[in-house]
């Protein structure tokens, strides 16, 4: 029987939402829309979900660079390689 280790895994979650905001200015908006959000006036949810990512970024002991990507799923659940 094979020795097993511990890894680190790092798991990223991808939230999207797109809204529309009146403004003079793509930096108006920019600046208005982030506003809103760090005010909680947008909420991204499990509606929002448009990907995962698994990274292998090294043993348990230590070793902090990637090494692997493992895989990314998108939207509908599916490994995408």
């Amino acid at each position: 029987m094979s020795e097993t280790k511990e890894y680190k895994v790092l798991i990223t979650e991808t939230l999207q939402k797109t809204v529309i905001v009146e403004a003079a200015s793509e930096q108006e908006a920019h600046r208005r829309v982030s506003d809103a959000w760090k005010n909680a006036e947008y909420i991204l949810g499990t509606e929002s979900f448009q990907g995962v990512e698994f990274h292998v970024i090294g043993e348990a002991d230590g070793d902090a660079g990637e090494k692997v990507m493992l895989r990314i799923e998108g939207k509908g659940g599916a490994a995408d390689e």
